[in-house]
């Protein structure tokens, strides 16, 4: 792997910075515009789902939000978190020599061992529910698992804990307080 030059360097963390806040912001915010959702709430569930991931789901659902357009943005934020991290940490790999010789002896000990490279990846289920996005994406990239792989099997973990989120707050919130929640 050979070593990118500073506007190189630049063009790809601008590039991975675009990607990220495309998926994570501006995706969620075109439902808004054609369906005339609320905008104030939408933005108030994008930022708690760059800090608390699906633990944002709630806030969303008490905001007067649909719970099926809760679970679209959130997604579209996990997702966008990923893409851009990745891409980050990969830009910083082909630019910084240390961390270049850190990834590229963090692949070799995966590919030392047989069952960690077939199944390390499924580490990410747990990883993603217990810790989040912001572990699931540079322990990805250190261990040198495909981008695209390693984003579906965050998402599955992250959908399975969304969904469950969801139906935990609905429950609550009509045992509560029924008739709030839209469906």
């Amino acid at each position: 792997m050979e070593l990118w030059d500073r506007s190189t360097f630049i063009r790809h963390i601008v590039a991975a910075l675009g990607r990220g806040v495309l998926v994570a912001v501006i995706f969620p915010l075109v439902p808004v515009l054609l369906f005339g959702i609320p905008l104030a709430p939408t933005l108030a569930l994008i930022g708690s789902g760059l800090v608390i991931e699906y633990g944002a789901a709630p806030v969303g659902i008490a905001l007067g939000l649909s719970p099926l357009f809760v679970f679209y943005v959130l997604m579209c934020t996990e997702t966008g978190i990923f893409l851009g991290l990745f891409d980050i940490f990969d830009t910083i790999g082909h630019t910084y020599e240390p961390a270049m010789r850190f990834l590229e002896k963090s692949r070799q000990y995966v590919h030392q061992s047989a069952s960690v490279e077939r199944y390390g990846i499924l580490a990410l289920i747990p990883c993603e529910v217990l810790l989040g996005v912001y572990v699931n994406a540079p322990v990805s990239w250190v261990l040198g698992w495909r981008e695209d792989h390693a984003l579906l099997i965050t998402l599955a973990a992250y959908c399975g804990a969304l969904i469950i989120t969801i139906i935990l707050t609905i429950g609550l919130i009509r045992m509560n307080l029924p008739g709030l929640v839209p469906l």
